[in-house]
């Protein structure tokens, strides 16, 4: 199969091994959206991390590290963890996943599984009603 070449997928400092570049484009492959897991990638192979951790590891613009960090809390594999800050502002927060790696693709695998029973049904519907229309 030839190398992608998706700079969506490019995280920064090659500080990601190729094995999870390889999880990123298959969770995405498998209809996971790319900043989430990409988001997951990086906690994994970081450990706890910031919101600007996540952003630079990630290369990802806070918005999008907020919304994949939603979507992992959703579900149940990212938790967080208040700081102590003294300071003004709002306050920080350090992200880290709730169980190991691969407890956490059990809900992508579990998404995908249905997608495919679902696609399934549709296809042995049609063609029963292909039969049907053909008689």
């Amino acid at each position: 199969m030839p190398e992608k070449n998706n700079m969506s997928l490019k995280f920064v400092e090659s500080s990601i091994p190729a094995e999870s570049v390889e999880i990123v484009e298959l969770l995405v492959s498998l209809g996971a959206d790319h900043n989430t897991a990409k988001t997951l990638i990086c906690l994994h192979t970081h450990g706890p991390s910031k919101s600007i951790d996540l952003q630079k590891n990630c290369n990802l613009r806070q918005p999008d590290v907020s919304i994949a960090i939603n979507r992992l809390r959703d579900l149940n594999v990212v938790r967080v963890v208040p700081t102590n800050s003294t300071g003004r502002g709002r306050p920080s927060h350090i992200y880290e996943l709730s169980v190991p790696l691969e407890e956490a693709l059990i809900p992508f695998r579990t998404e995908a599984s249905e997608r495919l029973a679902y696609i399934q049904s549709q296809l042995s519907r049609l063609g029963e009603l292909a039969k049907f229309a053909s008689n």
